[in-house]
This record gives structure tokens, C-alpha cells and sequence, in this order.
């Protein structure tokens, strides 16, 4: 189970999703440490990389990367070594990707619009998913060996 994470959002999110991530892992005794968009790297590939090297440097479980769409920065956090990131889009996602995949990195959309299209993320939703992502454990047994596939796919492309 999760004893850390790392949260990092770009300049498009509200803060209120963070306050609603924390107040979740609050909840659940989990501790968090919090990179935001300070101007020193106000965009998502960097802030997903700091918090990649949070994550290592303090020996977190997991990550929590929120950006506009949450598209860029689930792509991000998949070109790290050991991350399986799940883009969350319903508790599901969120349980599946625990359950089958080990993930441990969840990615949210904070927001956006541009004119055709608009993404509003509803904070009780999020809470759901975030929540049902901490309680799912790994199923292990068939999906062990599909790791291990992933991995060795993922050390063959360096």
C-alpha cells in the first residue's frame, strides 16, 4: 500500500483539486510532498520529471500529476523508469490499473478549454478515484508475468 506520493500540477490548475487530493490522502494517513508551478518550471515535462526525482530522492510510493487535459502529463510520467501511469478518467481506470497493472502513478485533468472542447473536473469525483486508487491492491498472479513484459520492453528501448 501507499505510504507517500509526490503531487505536482502545471498553472492551469485549481488549487481546490489540490486542497481535495490532500484532504484524501489526509485521510487515508498517507503523506505527500507538493511541487507546483513556481515559474522555475511552469511546464508539465518538467514538473513531472522534478517530481519523478522527488519520488526517487525520498523513497515515495507513487505520484499524483495533474495538468490541464492530463493528457501531457500521463505521457510524461510513462517515459520513467518504473512508472505505470494511469490517465483517470473514472474509478475504473483507477482500480483496473491497480489491480492488473501495479500502476503507481495517477494522473487527473485540472482543467481546460479551448473553445471547442471544455474539461471540468468535478473535486467529489476525483476524491472517488483517488480514493479507490490507495485501496486497490495488486492482483498479482497472471499479470506478474505481463509486468515483467512491460519492463523488459521498457529496458530495451535505452
Amino acid at each position: 500500500m501507499f505510504k507517500k506520493f509526490i503531487i505536482a500540477y502545471d498553472h492551469r490548475v485549481d488549487l481546490k483539486y489540490i486542497k481535495k487530493i490532500q484532504e484524501v490522502l489526509a485521510l487515508n494517513s498517507i503523506e505527500f510532498d507538493v511541487i507546483d508551478d513556481n515559474g522555475e518550471a511552469n511546464d508539465y515535462p518538467l514538473l513531472a520529471k522534478l517530481a519523478y526525482e522527488k519520488m526517487k530522492k525520498t523513497s515515495a510510493d507513487g505520484l499524483i500529476l495533474l495538468c490541464g487535459t492530463g493528457i501531457g502529463m500521463n505521457m510524461v510520467a510513462n517515459k520513467f523508469v518504473g512508472i505505470r501511469s494511469v490517465l483517470a478518467e473514472s474509478e475504473a481506470d483507477a482500480y483496473f490499473s491497480r489491480r492488473h497493472e501495479n500502476a503507481n502513478s495517477i494522473v487527473f485533468a485540472g482543467g481546460y478549454s479551448d473553445g471547442l472542447f471544455e474539461i471540468k473536473p468535478c473535486r467529489r469525483k476525483m476524491a472517488r478515484m483517488l480514493q479507490k486508487f490507495i485501496e486497490t491492491e495488486f492482483e498479482g498472479d497472471r499479470h506478474i508475468r505481463r509486468l515483467k513484459q512491460m519492463a523488459d520492453i521498457e529496458e530495451k528501448k535505452n
